[in-house]
């Protein structure tokens, strides 16, 4: 998985919005059963993050690509978390 884009939002915290390879189905349905789970983000620079979802968003776009939303229970700057980072299941 990789991220795309980190949004702060003040009823909801952190979200991670990421991409995932759309022609595995499996991994979509996997993402749905995130709630509670911990997750790894590596930055590009070599720093790693732990952070614990505590929400799990996912829709399709009008050309049926998912678009998927983590939100996660810790605050960070956004600013530590870089776009283009791998995120992995712990």
């Amino acid at each position: 998985m990789r991220l795309e884009d980190v949004i702060d939002l003040p009823d909801r915290g952190l979200v991670l919005k990421i991409s995932v390879d759309e022609t595995n189905p499996y991994q979509l349905t996997k993402l749905k059963n995130l709630t509670g789970s911990k997750i790894a983000v590596s930055n590009v620079d070599g720093t790693r993050f732990e952070f614990e979802v505590k929400d799990v968003s996912i829709s399709f776009s009008i050309a049926n690509f998912p678009l998927i939303a983590l939100n996660i229970r810790e605050r960070v700057d956004i600013e530590r978390i870089k776009k283009g980072s791998n995120i992995h299941l712990i």
